[in-house]
């Protein structure tokens, strides 16, 4: 959730609220070229193509050096990363999705921070998500704007902030200690129900519980595979989200369960998440999984374990973990370490594999999904 959060945050709103009828009539027929953003009598103007360059080839044209003046070096790195995060969706979801309730409150609220002259700033953000989901590359901040039936797109950003501050989208961002009030979000909510419309009555060959780490895989990871994964997800909200799950008589074949990190970062218990996790597990294995596989919890870099708005203690992350063997070992569930031990050295998260010291980079997650790829394609017999 921190990740998310922080990406929106240092995009000063791009596409409002990108995470979510039909198509709009033909006088609709532009893409946005320009993505500008207003700040008073401030405005700056980006060409749409010098965003993909940048995003693609991290080349800088002149505007946008100006407008990158105005972030900190992390800032201008975690926003080339925003560029590059493409969703691969289920269309009839996403559709269906837009026409509930929360969708529409969201495409309302975030209509607020868009400006145009026909008052279809609702209209147009829909249009846009959903052509945005429809491009071979998935929903993207680039294939959003590409879609945008616009030719300029205008973000008032005191307008983003403001809704940012006070509506509630992200649990617990800025207070200290943290917790898992994940599910008391709207964004929990559209994300659970997304899942469910994707998922509901479906069987996949492989699926994967995780946090903001293995959500940055997306749909990555083949045909017949589901990336369930949540920012901010512990074992908590992880319970909370198989409830819902299972209503919509969801089916895995195989699962990979891939918590831990948040459960450090919440300050957890010991005993509470055994209890949790052991509840999970018995949830999966009730949706008709024949084989669930544990990841350790993620540690992070020495610098970003020693900064409690970032990440848990690595002392703690190596407690989770000692825990997270114990109850596979009772539960007889695999705990999968191979596979990600060359993302670290002596348990540190090694600092060329991440950009913020607590996610892995391009490099980093190759890593990673090469070694879900491998359990994916495993059989029970197969040694950690």
């Amino acid at each position: 959730m921190k990740f998310l959060c922080r990406s929106l945050l240092c995009f000063s709103g791009c596409v409002g609220f990108l995470a979510v009828d039909s198509i709009l009539s033909s006088s609709f027929s532009f893409a946005a070229e320009q993505f500008v953003v207003r700040y008073g009598f401030f405005e700056q103007s980006l060409p749409l193509q010098d965003l993909r360059n940048y995003a693609e080839t991290q080349q800088v044209s002149s505007n946008l050096k100006s407008f990158l003046s105005y972030l900190k070096p992390k800032q201008q790195k975690m926003l080339q990363e925003a560029l590059q995060i493409k969703m691969s969706l289920d269309i009839v979801a996403v559709d269906k999705l837009l026409d509930s309730g929360i969708g529409k409150m969201l495409l309302s609220v975030g209509s607020k921070s868009v400006i145009r002259r026909d008052k279809a700033a609702k209209e147009a953000l829909r249009a846009a998500i959903i052509l945005g989901a429809k491009s071979t590359k998935g929903l993207g901040i680039i294939s959003f704007l590409e879609a945008y039936p616009s030719e300029k797109l205008v973000v008032d950003v005191p307008t983003v902030l403001d809704i940012l501050s006070q509506s509630r989208l992200f649990s617990n961002s800025s207070n200290l200690p943290p917790k898992d009030n994940l599910s008391s979000t709207p964004i929990w909510h559209i994300a659970t129900q997304y899942q469910t419309l994707a998922s509901q009555g479906k069987q996949f060959s492989g699926c994967l519980f995780g946090d903001s780490v293995s959500a940055q895989l997306g749909n990555s990871l083949g045909e017949g595979t589901f990336n369930f994964a949540l920012n901010g997800l512990s074992t908590i909200s992880l319970v909370e989200q198989l409830e819902i799950l299972a209503l919509g008589k969801v089916k895995c074949q195989k699962t990979i369960i891939a918590i831990g990190g948040n459960d450090a970062w919440y300050g957890l218990s010991n005993e509470l998440f055994t209890e949790k996790l052991k509840e999970a597990i018995s949830l999966v294995r009730a949706m008709g999984t024949k084989e669930i596989f544990l990841i350790p919890a993620f540690y992070s870099t020495v610098a970003a374990s020693k900064d409690p708005s970032i990440a848990a203690p690595l002392s703690k992350v190596e407690e989770i973990n000692t825990v997270m063997n114990q109850v596979g070992t009772t539960e007889n569930v695999p705990v999968k370490s191979s596979g990600v031990q060359p993302l670290y050295e002596n348990n540190v998260l090694k600092d060329n594999l991440t950009s913020d010291g607590d996610h892995l980079n391009a490099e980093g997650l190759k890593i990673y999904r090469n070694a879900l790829l491998e359990i994916l394609a495993s059989d029970s017999a197969n040694k950690n």
